[in-house]
């Protein structure tokens, strides 16, 4: 993919913000917006350049600001950002452990237009930090990873702004069981989604939420261990308008007479996950999620009552509207390939298929639903990293899955450079591949992707074959590329990653991990041949 004028303008733009006379006042809000975040992305806000990215980006026309791992966005820097009296509509400050509850008591005070706040694993803000947000348009707030809070703070924050729909507190490891009924009594009717430490959870809570937030539409219960069929009951009746639902590993409702609620669950649920949960009355788990018939996401890991013959019962009544399935790490041998085939005679809207770690199916029965031009083009994500998987499987989906947005084919020693090739001529909009272990893969396929995909993440672990070449194909390709897992690659550099970085746009997130490793290993490009290869021997001539 070639870099955008617009993306070359603003790259010069932000390394010469101190050549450039009156850049601010000339540049259209969006555009400082931009500036700002990937100036702080790049980590250019050195002491010397400070002065002319305040002077030149920092006005009071801001709408939306995001800072991410950058520990160069400091308190001060908050507070003379602050000072500019911007009236945000959002602000996103992830991982800048130099912010403490100065600059964020500073940065949010007054902002009473405030609809959108993250402040994401920010380990140095206590509950102090949140007592400044009040905002009667505040509907979202993410405070993962916010391991100072309590439920002081919590508590402050939902009075405060009564209006918050959405709310995660997910890794806040001060939080516990209280926090729900603290959320649920402040918040009440407008509460639509709660995710976070559900693990703390007991039942008791679960049916506080119930009784003060009827319009509860998303909820997390995802290894909440303490909960019983008596508060799931409630939940049911009393959230009526209930979307998503995650009781994966909910351990305590595993057996009767507990089990016997999932008879009740609300029939408005269109996403269900049921990972961990050992159900093994059969009929009990097909009566319940047969009559679901809203359901267009189902995740059925580790359910022990899966088999060819639940599989195909509970397809049979809601396969039609499935969007996604999910039955990864499914290792019991009784779904087989021929239970697949409920998949291709029942399933017709099919988005998303995640068969990650079943490596008891070949999954050689999907390939008429692979070759359907009707069924084929609606896919968009694939998981298919088994050990018994059939070539034949990926071959079909690079042929006819033109929308294949993500794909995950971790382990496969069958991918060669032709497959990958195949994959970038047809399925141009990938932008996520994870190729974990593909021994036969090599620097021809991986550019072939990078020339033809705009990829956003990129998964070559363990993947020996690879040179520099890759990367700097990648760097000159890859524009929005943002992960990048390097691990065990031992022919690449650490100098030619480090100008993957800077030719990215985003901040770049990079595993580059070598066991046993040289220290001082370098890698170059031989002229004769073109190839990347060791430049630190010492050669001799004969």
């Amino acid at each position: 993919m070639v870099k955008h004028l617009h993306d070359i303008c603003l790259n010069f733009i932000q390394s010469n913000l101190d050549k450039i006379p009156n850049a601010g006042e000339r540049l259209p809000t969006v555009h400082k917006e931009q500036l700002l975040e990937r100036i702080a992305d790049h980590d250019l806000l050195i002491p010397e350049y400070i002065p002319f990215v305040i002077q030149q980006l920092f006005f009071s026309s801001l709408r939306h600001v995001t800072f991410y791992k950058c520990d160069q966005v400091t308190d001060e820097f908050l507070c003379v950002l602050a000072n500019q009296k911007c009236v945000l509509d959002s602000l996103t400050i992830q991982r800048c452990q130099s912010v403490t509850d100065v600059g964020i008591k500073k940065i949010t005070d007054g902002q009473d237009e405030l609809s959108y706040l993250r402040l994401r694993r920010l380990t140095n803000i206590t509950s102090s930090g949140l007592s400044c947000i009040r905002s009667s348009k505040l509907q979202t707030v993410d405070l993962t990873g916010c391991l100072a809070l309590t439920v002081n703070g919590i508590k402050t924050l939902v009075n405060n702004n009564p209006s918050i729909r959405c709310m995660n507190i997910d890794g806040c490891h001060k939080l516990y069981d209280d926090v729900f009924a603290v959320i649920a009594q402040g918040l009440r009717g407008s509460l639509e989604d709660l995710d976070g430490n559900p693990h703390v959870m007991r039942s008791e809570s679960l049916k506080t939420i119930a009784k003060y937030c009827p319009n509860l539409k998303r909820l997390n219960l995802h290894g909440c261990s303490n909960l019983n069929g008596e508060a799931v009951f409630e939940l049911s009746q009393n959230c009526q308008e209930l979307q998503h639902l995650d009781l994966s590993y909910c351990n305590g409702l595993r057996s009767r007479p507990h089990n016997e609620y999932f008879w009740t669950l609300p029939t408005s649920l269109t996403s269900l996950s049921l990972c961990g949960i050992l159900l093994d009355d059969e009929t009990l788990f097909i009566e319940c999620v047969q009559r679901l018939k809203r359901l267009k996401h189902i995740r059925l890991s580790g359910v022990t009552a899966l088999n060819d013959e639940t599989f195909s019962q509970i397809l049979q009544h809601i396969g039609k509207g499935l969007i996604c399935l999910d039955i990864s790490g499914t290792v019991s041998n009784t779904l087989t390939d021929e239970g697949l085939k409920s998949v291709t005679r029942y399933c017709k809207s099919l988005e998303q298929l995640d068969f990650s770690m079943c490596h008891s199916l070949t999954l050689t029965t999907l390939v008429p639903l692979l070759e359907n031009p009707d069924t084929a083009m609606l896919i968009k994500k694939l998981f298919v990293s088994t050990k018994k998987l059939n070539l034949d499987v990926l071959l079909t989906a690079a042929d006819h899955c033109y929308n294949l947005e993500m794909l995950d084919v971790a382990g496969q020693r069958c991918i060669t450079d032709e497959l990958l090739r195949t994959l970038a001529r047809n399925c141009p909009k990938l932008h996520r591949i994870g190729m974990k272990g593909c021994a036969q893969v090599t620097d021809e396929g991986v550019c072939e992707l990078a020339r033809k995909c705009d990829l956003h993440i990129i998964v070559l672990s363990g993947i020996l074959n690879l040179t520099d070449k890759s990367i700097f194909c990648i760097a000159n390709h890859c524009h929005m590329l943002e992960e990048i897992y390097l691990n065990g690659c031992s022919r690449i550099s650490g100098t030619t990653v480090s100008y993957l970085i800077d030719c990215c746009i985003p901040r770049l997130y990079v595993q580059h991990i070598l066991p046993n490793h040289h220290p001082d290993q370098l890698m170059a490009k031989n002229l004769d041949t073109g190839e990347f290869c060791r430049a630190d021997f010492n050669w001799t001539v004969a």
